[in-house]
C-alpha cells in the first residue's frame, strides 16, 4: 500500500517550491549594489609610529559604508528598511570595470589617501617628510594596450620623466590618436622601452582625445621622521584621509587633540591639508551615531554642487542624533576646532 497520500505529495511539492523561491531571492542577482551604514573604526590601532605609541584620552573614528552586489531579496528589503538603498551598477563601476577591478581601484585610493594624510600631518607639525614619485602605474587597460600591461610602472614618456597623472594626460592631450610615443616602464622590476600607438578615448561633450588606453594611478613613496605606517585592513577608498591625518598629527603634537571625546568623521585629504567631498555620508553619520560619537567632522560644502555638509546636518536632524556635525575645509580648521574644545575624561 502506498504510504504517500495526495495531501502528502502536495505538501512536499509546496515545500520544494517554497525552498526554490527563497533560494531565488538570495541567489538571483540584480543590476544594483546595496548601500547601508557600515562601521565606525577606532583609527589608533591602525597607525604605528616609531617612538610615539597612542596616548590619548578620547578616540578618532573613521567611518565606512557597507556596499555589496545586490540580489533579489535586497530589492524587496530596500522598501522596508530605512537604512538600505540601491545604487545602479553604472554609478559604482566604471565602464567595462569588473568587481575585482573596482576592489583594486578602492585599494589604490586608500593607499594614496594614507600617503596624503601622512604628508599633510607632518607638514602641519613641521616634521621631516620626503615624497618620491616612482611613476604612473597601469591599474587597468581600457582600450587596447599597445604593449602595455597591467602593473607596468610608467617612468618616462618621450624621454621625459613622468611626475603626475595630470602631466601625463596633459602631454598626451596635444597628440592625436594613431601617433606613436616612446614609453619607458618598469615591469617586474626590469626597465623596458616600448613604442606605444595612441588610441582614441572619450572626452567631455562627446569629443575624443588621444591616450594610452589605461587607468593610471600615481605611485609615490614617502619617508618620514619619525617613521609611520598605516594599516587600513580591508577598508578601501579615499574617504578616511582626514581622520588618518588627525590621528597621525596627534602622535606628533604634545597635546591631546581628542580632548577626551569620541570624534568621528570622513573626508578626503590632499597633501596640503585640503578636505574634499566623499560619498555615502548619510550612512556614515548613522555608523558614527551608533558608536556613540559626540562630534562628526565632515567636508564643508564649498561649491553649489557639494552636498556633504547639507546631507550630514539633515541626517542628524531627521534621526534626532545628539552628535554635533562640524564642517571643515581643511586639516587646519579641524585642528583649530579641537583646540577650542574643553578637555574632558570619559
Amino acid at each position: 500500500m502506498n504510504p504517500w497520500t495526495k495531501r502528502d505529495r502536495i505538501r512536499v511539492i509546496a515545500f520544494i517550491g517554497l525552498v526554490a523561491v527563497i533560494g531565488a531571492l538570495f541567489l538571483i542577482p540584480i543590476p544594483y549594489y546595496t548601500i547601508s551604514p557600515g562601521s565606525a573604526e577606532d583609527v589608533s590601532p591602525l597607525v604605528n609610529m616609531e617612538g610615539h605609541p597612542p596616548d590619548e584620552q578620547g578616540d578618532f573614528y573613521l567611518t565606512t559604508v557597507s556596499m555589496k552586489e545586490g540580489v533579489l531579496v535586497d530589492y524587496l528589503y530596500s522598501f522596508l528598511s530605512g537604512n538600505v538603498d540601491l545604487i545602479p551598477e553604472e554609478k559604482v563601476l566604471a565602464e567595462d570595470e569588473s568587481d575585482e577591478d573596482y576592489e583594486r581601484r578602492q585599494a589604490e585610493s586608500m593607499q594614496m589617501s594614507q600617503n596624503h594624510a601622512v604628508i599633510a600631518a607632518y607638514r602641519y607639525a613641521g616634521k621631516p617628510v620626503t615624497v618620491r614619485v616612482r611613476g604612473i602605474e597601469v591599474l587597468r587597460l581600457i582600450n587596447g594596450s599597445g604593449g602595455l600591461e597591467e602593473g607596468d610602472l610608467i617612468t618616462q614618456i618621450d624621454r621625459q620623466p613622468v611626475r603626475s597623472v595630470e602631466q601625463l594626460t596633459g602631454y598626451l592631450s596635444r597628440k592625436k590618436a594613431g601617433e606613436t610615443v616612446h614609453v619607458r616602464v618598469i615591469r617586474q622590476q626590469t626597465p623596458r622601452d616600448l613604442m606605444v600607438r595612441l588610441t582614441s578615448l572619450p572626452a567631455a561633450k562627446g569629443k575624443e582625445k588621444a591616450g594610452l588606453g589605461i587607468v593610471p594611478v600615481l605611485k609615490t613613496e614617502i619617508q618620514t621622521d619619525p617613521v609611520v605606517r598605516i594599516d587600513s585592513a580591508k577598508i578601501g577608498g579615499p574617504s578616511a584621509g582626514l581622520m588618518f591625518s588627525l590621528e597621525v598629527l596627534n602622535r606628533l603634537m604634545p597635546e591631546d587633540l581628542t580632548r577626551g571625546y569620541r570624534i568621528a568623521g570622513t573626508g578626503t585629504i590632499s597633501p596640503d591639508g585640503q578636505v574634499g567631498q566623499i560619498g555615502g555620508i548619510e550612512y556614515k553619520i548613522t555608523a558614527a551615531a551608533e558608536k556613540g560619537a559626540e562630534f562628526f567632522f565632515c567636508p564643508a560644502d564649498k561649491t553649489p554642487v557639494d552636498q556633504n555638509e547639507k546631507l550630514a546636518k539633515a541626517t542628524v536632524k531627521a534621526k534626532k542624533y545628539s552628535m554635533k556635525v562640524v564642517p571643515v575645509r581643511s586639516l587646519n580648521e579641524a585642528v583649530e576646532y579641537l583646540k577650542r574644545l574643553p578637555s574632558q575624561k570619559h
